[in-house]
């Protein structure tokens, strides 16, 4: 498999605290006067190669600002091969500025020898003041000039600057990031320079025009194309993680990064077969969609196989963004037998009609909420998966998070005593202001969209419903798209309900899509005999949680574990793959997101009624995830 390694410019910005005003050079220079000192060098270099350890990396591209040609004394160079050894840690590559002479290319020839490198991927003027000294140079140490991208902004352009190759030691290291800030495809550049690649930076950003990198997948650079790009024309080097925001710490989008990464490389190398990797397919390319793909891909459970959308062409740039064949159809995409698992990500109205799509065509299925937007159609869905004997899961799975599992767990404990309120707070802001398309939201209504996460908490730990009683209405009925078209609701924006669930627990739910989610009245609050607990979000991850002792004042809650920022959506799906691996029940269940889809159907009931309405079904609670017991 291609070395994966971390690109140690990455932290161009750190040693500013990540607020690098000035651009490169102001961060370029912070980087070297804190590494330069021979007295400290060992504990710092040793900490940024602890730190790349830390994420996952067995590899790097060292970056010159951390251990530079220009001072670098032998003690430096002794000191980092030492650490590099320790650390158990591959120089992929020696990254940056080779100088503007002969003399002082070869210094960084010399430095590059030392690290156990083979490729020096940058650029230097050197080359073009004496081109046959700088091959001899490189055929001297065993090198290879991979010239980066910068400031050339075509494959063409490169090519010209590579000319013959030199007998094979002059060619590209491609920074498909650079490329899309000129406009210019990467994957067509990489197909283009083929032969002369000997690295590749691999990197995300938002938009052509301004180099703002970011999180793979959430750019406009299809990194998946270009792995798969990479993998047909048997490209065999490295593969630089690369991501340099002057305004943020980027290590946690790295090692997403690197997940991805590997991901890529497994389906593409054969070694995502049965048994490894589930082979998953997800129909719905929207908003949603993105995030689903970035949390699969880090999975080293799921293979992400293809993608399908109603618009063709938005599956064709879904599936280029995250390395997946994109079908031009659900039929096409179920006709495909290495897909196992369906993530459906289709609007509400379309829940039913594609869940039962992928049942009836013997697929496991994790849907989107609301199951079905009718009791009796998630009652049917239900049976469906049964009698196919396949795997029916569904979210919200946000009380798998590491906050929900701390609130759960204490109160599992007595800590709460018997708890007999909870208050749940959906304030979820008005839809149009971040949705492009919000119609569909406002059809359902907060109650059927927002509604279930907490629900979906609160059953999970107390156990199913058995009586509603609701009232709501709109509170602002015509509204505006972000592209200023004027829409009317009729479906109510704010519905409040009080859930009796059958171990005695009185909820208050309210919901809306008026109040922002910067209100204060956010979350849920338990309230029992003994103490209250609050939970700052029915589905962040990494929410706050609070303990006090009746009477007294809140204390924050130490969670069991260290949570992930923000929701992992692929969670539920990585929970439903290991368990089909281990043959345990998952634990986000279609039979409880069925259970609740009646309680959302009693509410509505009794919006109309004004009188409480009887909740029957039951379900088999989740149990705790295994760090949470």
């Amino acid at each position: 498999m291609n070395p994966q390694s971390f690109m140690t410019a990455n932290y161009v910005a750190r040693q500013l605290q990540f607020n690098m005003t000035e651009g490169w050079d102001q961060g370029e220079r912070a980087t070297s006067d804190y590494y330069r000192p021979r007295q400290t060098f060992p504990e710092r270099f040793g900490e940024l190669l602890a730190k790349v350890r830390a994420m996952g990396f067995s590899a790097l591209d060292l970056w010159t600002a951390h251990l530079n040609w220009s001072w670098a004394t032998p003690e430096h160079i002794t000191t980092a091969v030492r650490l590099l050894a320790e650390q158990k840690l591959q120089v992929v590559s020696l990254a940056g500025y080779f100088g503007s002479t002969v003399q002082e290319f070869e210094k960084a020839c010399q430095l590059a020898a030392a690290v156990k490198t083979s490729v020096l991927g940058g650029s230097t003027a050197a080359l073009e003041v004496d081109r046959p000294a700088v091959v001899e140079l490189l055929k001297k140490y065993a090198l290879k000039l991979a010239l980066e991208n910068h400031p050339e902004k075509s494959a063409g352009e490169m090519l010209q600057k590579i000319g013959d190759g030199a007998g094979g030691v002059i060619g590209t290291a491609v920074d498909t990031g650079w490329y899309a800030t000129q406009g210019c495809d990467a994957v067509r550049a990489i197909k283009e320079l083929s032969r002369h690649i000997f690295l590749v930076h691999l990197k995300d950003v938002l938009a052509p025009g301004a180099h703002e990198t970011c999180r793979y997948g959430r750019g406009c650079v299809p990194i998946g194309a270009c792995v798969r790009a990479l993998q047909a024309q048997g490209y065999q080097g490295g593969c630089s993680v690369e991501h340099e925001p002057e305004h943020f710490d980027p290590t946690a989008d790295c090692q997403a990064n690197l997940a991805m990464l590997r991901n890529w490389l497994n389906v593409a190398d054969g070694s995502a077969t049965v048994g490894k990797r589930l082979g998953v397919g997800i129909i719905g390319c929207g908003n949603i969609a993105v995030p689903y793909a970035q949390n699969l891909l880090m999975s080293p459970r799921i293979a992400l196989i293809a993608a399908a959308d109603k618009e063709p062409d938005r599956a064709k740039t879904y599936a280029a963004k995250f390395g997946c064949k994109p079908c031009r159809s659900t039929r096409a995409l179920l006709a495909d037998p290495t897909i196992e698992l369906v993530v459906n990500l289709t609007i509400h109205h379309a829940h039913k009609k594609v869940t039962t799509q992928c049942l009836t065509a013997g697929k496991h299925v994790h849907s989107e909420k609301p199951l079905a937007l009718k009791y009796r159609d998630a009652q049917k869905l239900v049976a469906l998966a049964a009698a196919k004997n396949v795997r029916l899961g569904c979210s919200p799975f946000t009380f798998m998070g590491e906050a929900q599992q701390t609130a759960w767990k204490l109160i599992r404990q007595g800590r709460l005593g018997t708890v007999r309120v909870a208050y749940a707070e959906v304030n979820w802001g008005r839809i149009e202001f971040w949705h492009p398309n919000p119609a569909p939201f406002y059809e359902v209504g907060a109650l059927f969209d927002v509604g279930v996460y907490p629900l979906t908490v609160l059953t999970t730990i107390f156990g199913p419903a058995r009586r509603v009683a609701a009232y709501g209405k709109v509170l602002y009925p015509d509204r505006q798209t972000k592209d200023g078209t004027a829409f009317h609701i009729d479906t109510p924006d704010f519905v409040t309900a009080t859930v009796e669930l059958a171990n005695g627990t009185l909820v208050r739910l309210t919901t809306n899509f008026y109040v922002t989610g910067r209100s204060k009245q956010t979350g849920i609050e338990f309230h029992g005999d003994r103490g209250s607990l609050y939970l700052s979000s029915w589905c962040d991850f990494n929410a706050t949680v609070e303990f006090a002792e009746f009477g007294q004042s809140y204390s924050p809650v130490t969670l069991v574990k260290e949570p992930y920022p923000g929701i992992d959506w692929g969670r539920a799906v990585s929970d439903m793959a290991e368990a089909m691996a281990q043959g345990r029940a998952h634990r986000a269940t279609g039979e409880q997101a069925a259970h609740v889809v009646e309680i959302l159907g009693a509410a509505a009931k009794s919006l109309k009624s004004h009188k409480p309405v009887a909740v029957t079904s039951n379900f088999t609670p989740p149990v705790p995830m295994d760090w949470a017991v």
